[in-house]
């Protein structure tokens, strides 16, 4: 019962996304009209410096004002989060909320809000359909997600996301923090599933091989599956490639894993 409000809650925040596109016409996102949008619908954004926070969404009265980091420099992780708070606005979540970067890495409802606001933004900025028309078109790996997140004006986690939940490739996307594997999503076409949450990554993948040495190859390489997935029957032999983007900000590691 639990899995399906959740799941309820989330096709909510995906449905405001695609109504509040569709009212305004716009078919590849709305990264190039966000402020605008947000103005019109009665959100007021300001760039300020903010401390222990990233954004923040303060209620008045009927309008509301959307606070920003003004010390964030990369252009898609400011946008973003201004679409995370909107997300919140739109969503009618508490009303003063601030947003730190463990928020906008929470895709798995270790905080519902969270995760309802990151699907918001996502939906609002990478529309499925023009997602996979301009994804599909591409060779996989981390280094075209984050050149899809420089033309959304997203994260890299965020376009990651996108990319294995609409699954352009078999794939999974694996977030690591303090050593240990806080969460994971799989594609659908990808044949294995499941990946041991709460432990620490095997030492032959990269994320492992981060916590241990403190680096990793930035490049793709080529990982034994069963460093990564625990299901029943997997060859010992069989090879995925993995890709992953350390976060030192965070104690954190993105590992992009993929069938080529």
């Amino acid at each position: 019962m639990a899995r399906s409000r959740e799941n309820t809650d989330i096709w909510s925040a995906r449905g405001k996304a695609r109504t509040i596109l569709a009212h305004y016409g716009l078919e590849r996102g709305a990264a190039a009209y966000l402020r605008d949008i947000a103005c019109d619908r009665g959100l007021i954004v300001l760039d300020k410096p903010i401390r222990g926070a990233e954004g923040r969404l303060v209620q008045l009265g009927d309008r509301a004002i959307a606070t920003v980091n003004k010390s964030i420099d990369n252009l898609g992780k400011r946008t973003f989060v201004l679409a995370h708070e909107f997300g919140h606005y739109e969503l009618q979540h508490n009303t003063h909320i601030g947003c730190e970067d463990a928020a906008f890495v929470d895709w798995h409802r270790k905080r519902p809000q969270e995760t309802e606001a990151n699907q918001f933004a996502a939906e609002l900025l990478m529309p499925k359909r023009w997602f996979i028309e301009t994804a599909r078109n591409r060779l996989f790996s981390l280094d075209t997600v984050k050149d899809i997140a420089n033309i959304c004006q997203v994260s890299v986690t965020a376009a990651a996301f996108r990319c294995v939940e609409l699954d352009i490739c078999p794939s999974a996307l694996v977030f690591c923090q303090s050593g240990l594997i806080q969460w994971y999503t799989v594609s659908e076409s990808l044949p294995y599933k499941r990946i041991p949450h709460g432990t620490r990554p095997h030492r032959y993948s990269g994320a492992g091989e981060y916590f241990v040495d403190g680096g990793t190859s930035p490049d793709p390489e080529k990982t034994p599956m069963i460093a990564w997935f625990i299901d029943d029957n997997i060859p010992p032999d069989e090879l995925v490639m993995e890709q992953c983007l350390p976060m030192p900000n965070l104690d954190s590691t993105l590992s992009l894993i993929w069938i080529p």
